[in-house]
């Protein structure tokens, strides 16, 4: 929704959470218990206000909030990172196919000539553990881990990590 959609949402929802309130009161409710107009119509106007401005502060939040909905391209705020070898860290909404591996993603072409790049050496037999990292803040996309993925939003394409069940590579 737009913002100035929103804005306009928020004056016609602290208007009307003024004028109901005040019309019913002045004129439906308070008529029958109170005889002068001017005590009758100062404490409608009175209730009014109240909720006027109960309308006010939630109008305000309505109008100012941002959602990820909202704007799927351009978010702001967090941070984006990729700090483990081979790793993708992605916020937003990736099209595209995603790979981390030796063997890419297969592609979904009819293309008999389509080929995949040559295998890199396989990594050494024995790697130190990293030490764990420290839990990300709200709104971070973090891949720390090697050959990780990690994306905050949907993505379309085919993601793979290159690591294939029983050792063997597609």
């Amino acid at each position: 929704m737009q913002p100035n959609v929103r804005w306009a949402v928020a004056g016609l929802a602290t208007a009307a959470a003024f004028a109901v309130p005040a019309w019913l009161g002045g004129a439906v409710v308070l008529p029958p218990l109170l005889k002068d107009p001017a005590i009758r119509w100062s404490l409608a106007s009175a209730l009014g206000a109240v909720l006027g401005s109960l309308a006010v502060l939630w109008g305000h939040g309505f109008a100012t909030r941002t959602r990820q909905e909202d704007h799927p391209r351009t978010r702001s705020g967090g941070s984006v990172q990729a700090t483990g070898e081979r790793a993708v860290a992605i916020r937003g909404n990736p099209a595209g196919d995603i790979s981390t591996g030796d063997t890419g993603v297969p592609r979904t072409t009819a293309d008999p000539t389509a080929r995949r790049a040559p295998a890199p050496p396989a990594p050494p037999a024995a790697s130190p553990t990293p030490a764990p990292q420290p839990a990300p803040e709200p709104g971070t996309v973090a891949a720390s881990g090697e050959r990780s993925i990690a994306i905050s939003g949907n993505p379309e394409g085919t993601l793979s990590t290159g690591d294939h069940p029983g050792g063997g590579q597609a």
